[in-house]
């Protein structure tokens, strides 16, 4: 991949109370998310510690659900997006589990 297209020019903390969580948002210059990352809950100093990164699984996951889901994805917001993805995402992991 083109190193530019990949390099990080703006990172964002979002908090979404209605989900509980903190939000990690990696941008790069053509102002596309290229990193994410989240917390459940309001501790924003554990946040920035051990949660403030890419989260490259989660990632690759959001990148996957874009192009499943694009009508989905044209009737939401991208923060509302986001949350959906990691719910999903927050979701398979659990059946995994439970299943495994």
């Amino acid at each position: 991949m083109n190193k530019i297209k990949n390099e990080v020019t703006r990172v964002e903390h979002v908090w979404c109370g209605s989900n509980d969580r903190w939000i990690y948002i990696e941008y790069n210059e053509q102002r596309e998310i290229i990193g994410l990352n989240f917390m459940q809950g309001d501790e924003y100093e554990y946040f920035k510690k051990y949660w403030a990164h890419n989260n490259k699984a989660l990632m690759s996951f959001y990148t996957t659900m874009l192009h499943t889901f694009p009508i989905e994805k044209a009737n939401a917001t991208t923060l509302d997006f986001i949350n959906k993805v990691m719910w999903a995402f927050h979701e398979t992991g659990v059946i995994y589990d439970e299943f495994n």
